[in-house]
């Protein structure tokens, strides 16, 4: 004779020492344990992917760079970046010289914005500097030899 007694959560077959278990009560436990886990396993809203992963455990990458004087250079991070900081090292966030007001710092959100002189693409992050001031202020995040940090966030 089959169980009439069930688990209380999967309702699987809970068998007294009196019963008779059939091949037909071990196939249905059976399906109701694969319905059940097999969904649970797939269900994505509740599991992280490996990328997903990845971002807590590496959550942004920071790199040191020495400026080229290029105009406009992109440093590649090894992903698209959703926001960037990037800072001349050893100066101040911006400086004021001769009515010119000098950006030694920057940010950056991916498709959202940014400060002057950094940018982010779909090939990394760009960098500006430029040879002279426009409305009396000038990017310089990548004066020749200028040493700058990166922080760059998945």
């Amino acid at each position: 004779m089959a169980t009439s007694n069930y688990t209380p959560n999967l309702h699987l077959s809970a068998w007294e020492e009196t019963d008779r278990p059939k091949r037909a009560d071990f196939v249905s436990d059976n399906n109701i344990i694969d319905t059940q886990l097999g969904g649970h396993i797939g269900d994505n809203g509740i599991h992280m992917t490996s990328a997903e992963k990845a971002k807590l455990s590496e959550p942004y990458v920071c790199a040191i760079y020495a400026g080229s004087g290029e105009a406009e250079r992109t440093i590649s991070v090894g992903f698209v970046p959703k926001f960037a900081i990037v800072y001349k090292r050893g100066a101040p966030p911006v400086t004021y010289t001769n009515g010119v007001i000098c950006a030694n710092s920057g940010y950056a959100f991916y498709g959202n914005g940014s400060s002057l002189g950094l940018t982010i693409n779909s090939s990394g992050v760009v960098v500006q500097q430029s040879a002279s001031a426009v409305g009396g202020v000038k990017a310089n995040l990548n004066e020749s030899d200028g040493q700058y940090t990166l922080v760059a966030f998945k």
